[in-house]
């Protein structure tokens, strides 16, 4: 077996790929649409919950003979719908059923082990299969989990990868010994902490021992360690990847992690957020425009198998008017709709001083500070897409991209990247900075927020905290939280200080990137933004989008100058404004193959403008 590095994990493409599927806790809630278009393992009493989804893996296993005994004849009905393309069965299925030893669809646990097929397999008339993914040294230590791996091996995937396989097992107080290898459910337990869903288990169902004394060691742990080294010793050529960070193989390190969203080739972004108030409604037209444009389009190639919402937080009833602009924008530009699944709009109806922004930090107090307007609509934003697939692309107006495929360009990296809670820029304009804000991480950034465990940081740490900042430090913005914690916290207390405790803990989750520069701010000159924009067009390759408000301004003039769209006629567009250019004149309608950017007309106005001495010489 070939332990996967991170490059391997992002190389290895789904279609020679099979997902098996336990039934563990870790799985509650699952989409498991998400796994159309990979091939799947499932087994046991799986079925009752795949029957209310009208689903069906690739392969099913049921290697248990007390669940055999349970489920036989459900077991014979998934045979005979034939939705299933193979199933791996334990011998004790042909104790009971003779006629399935022919089956072309049905392989048995005793075709494979030599100690079961001297026991039951031959004397059905089975044929021994030597395959090197069931050789093994630790031939006590079988599980349907374990073995149904072994199986896939000998299908021959090449990548492996293990879902809801959590091994965390309670004992439950429905469950009474029949011997010292079976149980028997009593009643269905109104709450199963061992399952994924409720009534995996029911009045009168049998099952093995999780884990018999007969064993030294836990029978699940020790099944997968035996797989990992027998596959290692036999050189099995197969991947093997758990992508479930509940699991005891996680926890106590016996296979290596992957995460499922890269493992399936699915877009990293689930959704881009976009806050919007009245005054912004314009720029957002702006944006789709240029959005729609090749040179600035978000995927240039096939949309990936999940394509992302497009949400729009709007502060109150008069920006989520826009909606109606935005779906007619979008429906005459087909192309541009398709890169998302659904497009929509979310009025938190904030007021007074929930609504505040006050971007020079000045005026009387307020509630919740200077800046409120945007953190409240920032954090329902986060809470909007609680649960919901993928990361969170989260972009103001005045975020503008500055070559095509930046949704593609995002998506790979978090495919191949480290987990982060968030990814984003550090300031790199030319503005001055105050002491809290030069490290902090741009609020234009993109977000986990489908991990739990970020959302509870948000419930639990970012808005309460940010809550109580605000009372002493009214222009707090909700970005400079995390720094500020830096800056409170006393490293010399060690454990004693709650703060510092909590950024040893969690600052490997906020990741400093190059994909969205930012650049915004108002001091420096028109020269220099355009010169940084420069810059990191030539050698940023990965920076794709930069947020600059004096950059988004500019895509209005562009679009009626009928220039054909680009980033370096962006960069024009500055610099003429830099050197005192008035606008471009709007192209008509019937004449827009575009405009000279220089006339002696213009130039003429430009100098007039910035040298008003001479003025009287050119009139």
């Amino acid at each position: 077996m070939t332990l996967p590095s991170d490059r391997m994990h992002r190389d290895l493409r789904p279609a020679n790929s099979l997902v098996v599927m336990g039934n563990g806790p870790s799985l509650r809630g699952f989409d498991f649409g998400r796994l159309s278009d990979v091939d799947t393992l499932g087994m046991n009493a799986a079925y009752r919950h795949w029957d209310r989804i009208d689903w069906r893996p690739t392969h099913y296993a049921c290697l248990d003979d007390a669940l055999i005994d349970t489920h036989r004849s459900e077991i014979l009905r998934l045979i005979a719908e034939k939705r299933i393309r193979s199933f791996f069965l334990s011998g004790r299925m042909l104790e009971l059923e003779p006629g399935l030893a022919g089956h072309p669809n049905v392989r048995f646990l005793d075709e494979f082990v030599p100690y079961w097929f001297r026991e039951r397999g031959q004397a059905h008339g089975l044929t021994f299969i030597d395959s090197e993914a069931f050789r093994t040294e630790q031939a006590n230590f079988i599980t349907t989990g374990a073995y149904s791996v072994r199986y896939g091996a000998w299908l021959g995937y090449a990548q492996i990868v293990l879902l809801g396989i959590d091994l965390t097992y309670q004992t439950l107080s429905e469950a009474d010994p029949v011997d010292n290898l079976r149980l028997i459910m009593t009643e269905t337990p109104a709450s199963n902490p061992n399952y994924f869903f409720d009534d995996y288990q029911r009045q009168g169902d049998a099952f093995q021992v999780p884990n018999p004394e007969v064993h030294a060691r836990e029978l699940h742990i020790a099944a997968f360690e035996a797989v990992r080294d027998d596959f290692l010793r036999e050189q099995v050529p197969v991947t093997l990847i758990n992508a479930n960070r509940d699991s005891r193989l996680n926890a106590e390190a016996i296979l290596p992690y992957g995460d499922l969203e890269g493992l399936l080739n699915e877009a990293g972004v689930g959704t881009i957020l976009v806050p919007l108030t009245t005054g912004e409604q314009d720029q957002a037209l702006d944006n789709l425009w240029l959005w729609a444009q090749p040179a600035f389009f978000p995927s240039l190639v096939p949309p990936p198998s999940r394509r992302p919402d497009l949400f729009f937080i709007c502060n109150n009833a008069a920006a989520a008017a826009c909606e109606t602009r935005v779906q007619a924008f979008l429906a005459s530009e087909p192309g541009l709709r398709q890169c998302f699944d659904e497009v929509q709009f979310l009025n938190l109806n904030l007021t007074g001083d929930a609504d505040v922004y006050r971007r020079e930090n000045q005026g009387p107090r307020t509630s919740q500070g200077f800046r409120a307007g945007p953190n409240n609509i920032f954090f329902a934003a986060m809470d909007a897409v609680r649960g919901h697939w993928g990361h969170a692309l989260y972009m103001e107006t005045d975020c503008v991209p500055i070559r095509p495929d930046w949704l593609g360009q995002i998506n790979r990296h978090l495919r191949g990247a480290e987990p982060a809670w968030v990814t984003g820029s550090i300031y790199r304009g030319s503005d001055p900075l105050g002491q809290r804000e030069k490290r902090h991480i741009n609020g234009n950034a993109i977000y986990a927020t489908s991990d739990p465990t970020f959302q509870h940081f948000i419930d639990t740490v970012w808005q309460p905290r940010l809550a109580e900042l605000v009372l002493k430090h009214p222009e707090m913005p909700f970005d400079c939280l995390i720094e500020a914690l830096y800056e409170g916290a006393d490293g010399g207390r060690g454990d004693d200080d709650s703060d510092w405790q909590l950024i040893r803990t969690t600052s490997h989750n906020f990741r400093y990137s190059a994909l969205i520069p930012n650049l915004t701010g108002d001091s420096a000159s028109l020269h220099t933004l355009a010169n940084q924009l420069q810059e990191l067009l030539q050698s940023s390759p990965h920076s794709c989008i930069v947020h600059a408000r004096r950059l988004a301004a500019l895509i209005a003039p562009l679009r009626d100058s009928g220039a054909k769209p680009s980033a370096i006629e962006l960069l024009t567009l500055m610099r003429e404004a830099a050197d005192g250019l008035p606008p471009r004149a709007a192209a008509s309608r019937h004449n827009r193959k575009g405009q000279p950017s220089w006339t002696v007309d213009r130039v003429r106005q430009g100098l007039a403008r910035r040298i008003p001495t001479l003025r009287r010489f050119m009139d």
